[in-house]
C-alpha cells in the first residue's frame, strides 16, 4: 500500500484516504477473512494478531510527529487485486446486491493518540480485481479530518450516528474519495479507547446516488476495517469484524 498524504489543517490532522498496491509485511488468514499490517514504508509498527476465529489485531507504535504510518485491517475481499483466503464473495456488483451488514469494534490506549478507525472500500467499473476507481470511507471513532471538504450534512443516520459527506481527489492514489464522517461539534483530543460501527454499508452507497464517479452499476472489491494510524505513543486494536453481502 502506498504511503498516503497527512498534514495540519487547522490544528488538526488531514487525512487523505487510504491509497495502496500489493500485499507486503505480516498478514494472518481467518478465513473468508485475512488481517494485515499494512504499514507504510517499513514504518516502525509493532503488528500481532490473535489465534483466534475472527480476525483480531493490536498494533504498537510510538511517533511523536505527524504523518501517515499504516492502515493495519481486518479485511474480506480483494485489496489491489490481492486475496489469500480464496474467498469469493467479492467483487460484488452493486446494483445486484440488497445489503451489505458490516460489524467492527475497536480499542486503543496510549497518550497524544491521533487518526481515525475506520470501514475503507474501494469499487471499480469491472469486476478485474485490480487497481480502484473509487475509494468509499466510512468513519468510526477519530480525531482527524477526511480528504477534500465537506459537500453535504446530515446524509444518512445509522445506527444513531448521523454523518456527513466529504469528498476530493486523491492525486496520490488516482482516484476519487468520498468519506461518510461523523458529525462532531468539535474535534476530539484523542482517539477513543472503545467504539464500534455496526452498519449496513448498503445504505450508505444509496446515499452516493447521482454523485460524481459513483454508480451502482459499480463492483465492490473489498471490504477493509482497520486504523489509520498517523501519531501517539501507545496502540490500536480491531476487536471484532464481520461482514456479508446479498
Amino acid at each position: 500500500m502506498k504511503k498516503k498524504l497527512a498534514s495540519l489543517l487547522a490544528g488538526s490532522l488531514l487525512c487523505i484516504g487510504v491509497a495502496g498496491a500489493a500485499q507486503a509485511g505480516p498478514y494472518n488468514l481467518y478465513t473468508p477473512y485475512f488481517a494485515w499490517d499494512n504499514n507504510f514504508n517499513n514504518s516502525n509498527i509493532a503488528w500481532s494478531p490473535s489465534s483466534g476465529q475472527y480476525p483480531q489485531w493490536t498494533a504498537s507504535f510510538n511517533f511523536s510527529s505527524y504523518s501517515l504510518y499504516g492502515y493495519p485491517a481486518s479485511i474480506r475481499g480483494w485489496h489491489y487485486g490481492w486475496n489469500p483466503t480464496g474467498d469469493t464473495l467479492f467483487p460484488k456488483k452493486l446494483s445486484s446486491t440488497s445489503t451489505i451488514p458490516a460489524a467492527f469494534s475497536y480499542a486503543s490506549g496510549g497518550s497524544n493518540m491521533a487518526g481515525d478507525f475506520a470501514y475503507d472500500l474501494f469499487l471499480r467499473k469491472d469486476a478485474q480485481k485490480s487497481t480502484p476507481q473509487l475509494e468509499v470511507m466510512i468513519w468510526a471513532g477519530n480525531n482527524s479530518y477526511p480528504i477534500g471538504s465537506p459537500i453535504a450534512t446530515g446524509v444518512i443516520t445509522e445506527n444513531g450516528v448521523t454523518y456527513d459527506l466529504w469528498a476530493g481527489n486523491n492525486s496520490a492514489a488516482g482516484y476519487y474519495v468520498y468519506t461518510f464522517l461523523p458529525q462532531r461539534s468539535s474535534v476530539p483530543a484523542s482517539l477513543p479507547t472503545s467504539g464500534s460501527a455496526n452498519i449496513d454499508i448498503m445504505h450508505f452507497f444509496k446515499k452516493l446516488q447521482g454523485r460524481a464517479y459513483f454508480s451502482t452499476s459499480m463492483y465492490l472489491d473489498v471490504v477493509e476495517a482497520g486504523c489509520e494510524v498517523v501519531r501517539g505513543n501507545g496502540w490500536v486494536s480491531t476487536t471484532w469484524f464481520q461482514v456479508s453481502a446479498q
